[in-house]
């Protein structure tokens, strides 16, 4: 995927990690992710390879080029609540390959963790490719989960996968409102790591597209 080449060159020489994209089958990806702990910087690298930045917020940058976003964290967040603190994440990085791009990914475990995080905490909903990457990429995820305290989310997307694969609920397996978006807040409220993010969130309360974000 020429995106991917292009991002990884730009930013060689920063400190990254391509999240949400190796999975154990063969997919092409709506966007690319990345965390890393320089978004300011991969974002101005990426404006001189031609990417616009849309949207720049205290946890995400997003930029588009060829209808393609790439977007850059500094934690995985929604509507600026952290549901993910990057320091965890960043020690499982490893090279990986992706349609033939040598990269740095996360390992399978630690994807595994945070594609239940991110089908939970953001998505609202648990996708087959994320039944498929927690089946095959389950071992050594729970210790991951309990160290990133996400194992509500692991439980929550398990449940969810029985749902589509034994009991034939249609997929992607939509997330109950207002469970949903309540359990982002009580997981950033819960953690003192993460609770500073909420007032990220509070200076936005009178953004009309905030509601939008956090239900979307």
């Amino acid at each position: 995927m020429e995106v991917v080449e292009e991002v990884g060159k730009a930013l060689r020489d920063i400190n990254h990690i391509f999240i949400k994209l190796v999975k154990p089958i063969r997919y092409v990806p709506a966007d690319v992710d990345v965390l890393t702990d320089k978004p300011k910087t991969a974002a101005r690298r990426l404006e001189a390879a031609g990417y616009k930045t849309v949207v720049e917020e205290p946890y995400t940058i997003t930029l588009r080029k060829r209808d393609i976003n790439v977007d850059i964290y500094l934690h995985p967040s929604k509507a600026n609540i952290v549901f993910i603190r990057a320091e965890r994440l960043m020690k499982e990085a490893q090279p990986a390959r992706f349609h033939g791009a040598e990269i740095t990914a996360l390992s399978p475990p630690a994807e595994a963790s945070l594609a239940a995080a991110h089908a939970v905490y953001k998505d609202g909903e648990v996708t087959l490719n994320d039944i498929f990457t927690i089946a095959k990429w389950s071992r050594g995820a729970g210790e991951i989960c309990a160290q990133l305290k996400c194992e509500d989310a692991m439980a929550t997307a398990l449940a969810a996968a029985k749902q589509v694969l034994a009991d034939g609920a249609p997929a992607p397996y939509k997330i109950p409102r207002p469970i949903w978006p309540l359990k982002t807040l009580w997981k950033a409220a819960a953690d003192p790591e993460l609770a500073p993010s909420l007032l990220q969130a509070a200076k936005r309360l009178r953004d009309p597209r905030l509601a939008q974000q956090i239900l979307r």
